[in-house]
C-alpha cells in the first residue's frame, strides 16, 4: 500500500526538476512567502475496485512585489507545470505500481501569505491489489 506520505514523497521527487525549494503539508514555514517554493498538500485517497485515487494540490509559489503578481513569472510556471503533468508519470513504490497526471491547473492568491501560486490538481493512482 502507497501511504499520502509516500504519494507525497513521490510527488516531491517528481517535482525537483523545477529547482525549487519544496515542502509538503505539515512542513512549510509559517509566514509571508519571501521565495518561490513548491507545497505539496495530499488529499484522503478513495478506493477503487482496481486503483486506489488520491488527488494531490501542488503549489509553485511566487511572492507578490509591491505592485502585486509577477504575472510573468506565473505564466511560466503555469506553462511548464501543464508540460510536467500532461503525461501519465508511472513507477512502482514498494511493489506497488502507481500513476499521476494533471486533472487541473490554475493561478490562484493567497492575500495572507502576500503570494500568487500555480496550483496543480494531480491524480494520483495506485494500483489496488494488494494488502
Amino acid at each position: 500500500m502507497i501511504a499520502t506520505t509516500d504519494i507525497a514523497n513521490i510527488i516531491a521527487e517528481g517535482c525537483s526538476a523545477f529547482g525549487l525549494p519544496i515542502f509538503q503539508v505539515g512542513n512549510v514555514e509559517r509566514g509571508e512567502i519571501t521565495s518561490e517554493r513548491i507545497v505539496i498538500v495530499p488529499k484522503p485517497q478513495n478506493e477503487g475496485k482496481f486503483w486506489r485515487k488520491c488527488f494531490v494540490e501542488v503549489n509553485i509559489c511566487v511572492p507578490d512585489d509591491d505592485i502585486g503578481a509577477d504575472l510573468q513569472r506565473l505564466n511560466e510556471l503555469e506553462k511548464s507545470a501543464y508540460s510536467h503533468f500532461k503525461r501519465y508519470t508511472v513507477g512502482n513504490y514498494d511493489g506497488t505500481p502507481y500513476r499521476y497526471k494533471k486533472d487541473s491547473i490554475g493561478i490562484e492568491e493567497d492575500t495572507q501569505m502576500k503570494c500568487h501560486y500555480v496550483n496543480v490538481r494531480v491524480l494520483f493512482e495506485s494500483l489496488n491489489t494488494k494488502e
